[in-house]
């Protein structure tokens, strides 16, 4: 048994998905993609007999108004009958809202937005890029992919001119406006609540011309307005999470870099946010576990091979897959123990399929 919001882990093991849904426990024979399309079929027939009832209530509270007719003897029953579908319908819940995003963007960047030319990058004896090279253009969206411990972070500061490489150089282009997700979190200022967080003491925030006041805004990420004012320590992972996001996206950008932001963040929202990033006008900078999410977002992938490699790919995770050179073979011998010394290892393992 196991909890994901990974879709290539859940349609590649899961033969059964229990779900919890507003209060209720239901059990679904079959993969994750029979559970999609099951319960689409029956959230779509929920929505009908809804709406069948909706309009029956609607007739019997307009019946009921008409006063003496409704209160002869002979029609108590109805008045029973009406009283219980009133407290049918207080009872109902509803679906939990979905986030509405939008970011907002900044004038356009000039087309070349980074070039990094003979970049060398080590930490002690371990060697993080080697004489590497990459170009990024305007409208580019850029996954990043590596084992843990590879380097994608450093790449990131080294790319964006925050961190100084031992060897090469970085230039980055003209007109940029960068917003930021850091993985960590550490833009949210934990002595402040989620309003202060987005806003910083404005009451409005400005999305592409279009004035929000900071509470609906926030409640577009489905912080109620309590939750809005409540102290950030009180918080899940998942809605620190949509906070950060609000954050990002109430600032005009047109470099969108972003460190693990599927981290915590339901499947609903994840696929929300594949379809802001597609549709966002500027350049995306991804780092990513989520394999479905690198294929259905990123153009292109820059991947950290080991031994200071860095690959250059065109498409998503599965693409480099397919592209990705056969690690060389080891032929050498293999002993049950190590009286000879250990033995030379050839080149640096590839990153491997990763949830």
């Amino acid at each position: 048994m196991f909890v994901t919001h990974d879709r290539g882990f859940l349609r590649a093991l899961a033969t059964r998905i229990i779900e919890i849904d507003r209060g209720q426990v239901t059990s679904w024979p079959g993969d994750y993609d029979n559970y999609l399309r099951r319960r689409e079929e029956r959230l779509h027939a929920e929505a009908q007999e809804n709406a069948r009832f909706d309009r029956l209530l609607a007739q019997e509270e307009v019946w009921i108004r008409q006063g003496i007719k409704a209160r002869r003897t002979r029609n108590e029953g109805r008045v029973t009958a009406l009283k219980a579908m009133r407290r049918e319908r207080a009872a109902r819940r509803g679906l939990t809202g979905t986030v509405k995003m939008e970011a907002a963007s900044a004038q356009a960047s000039g087309k070349k937005v980074i070039e990094m030319t003979g970049v060398s990058q080590a930490f002690g004896d371990q060697v993080l890029l080697r004489d590497a090279s990459a170009t990024l253009l305007r409208g580019d969206k850029v996954g990043i992919i590596g084992p843990n411990g590879s380097g994608k972070s450093t790449l990131l500061k080294i790319l964006l001119g925050e961190l100084q490489p031992d060897a090469g150089t970085v230039a980055l282009g003209t007109n940029l406006k960068i917003a930021y997700f850091d993985q960590h979190r550490s833009q949210l200022d934990d002595t402040r609540n989620a309003l202060e967080n987005v806003a910083g003491g404005r009451d409005f925030v400005e999305i592409n011309g279009s004035r929000k006041h900071v509470v609906g805004y926030l409640q577009d990420f489905l912080f109620s307005p309590e939750r809005a004012r409540a102290p950030i320590t009180r918080l899940s992972g998942g809605e620190r999470n949509r906070l950060l996001l609000a954050r990002l996206f109430a600032q005009p950008s047109n470099l969108l870099v972003m460190d693990e932001p599927t981290n915590d963040l339901d499947v609903e929202t994840l696929e929300l946010l594949e379809e802001l990033l597609l549709d966002y006008p500027g350049t995306l900078l991804l780092v990513s576990h989520d394999r479905d999410f690198l294929d259905n977002v990123v153009t292109s992938t820059l991947v950290l091979e080991g031994d200071g490699r860095l690959g250059d790919y065109v498409g998503g995770y599965s693409d480099w897959l397919r592209q990705r050179p056969a690690p060389p073979c080891d032929h050498a011998p293999r002993h049950s123990d190590q009286a000879s010394g250990p033995t030379t290892r050839g080149g640096g393992a590839l990153p491997r399929a990763r949830s």
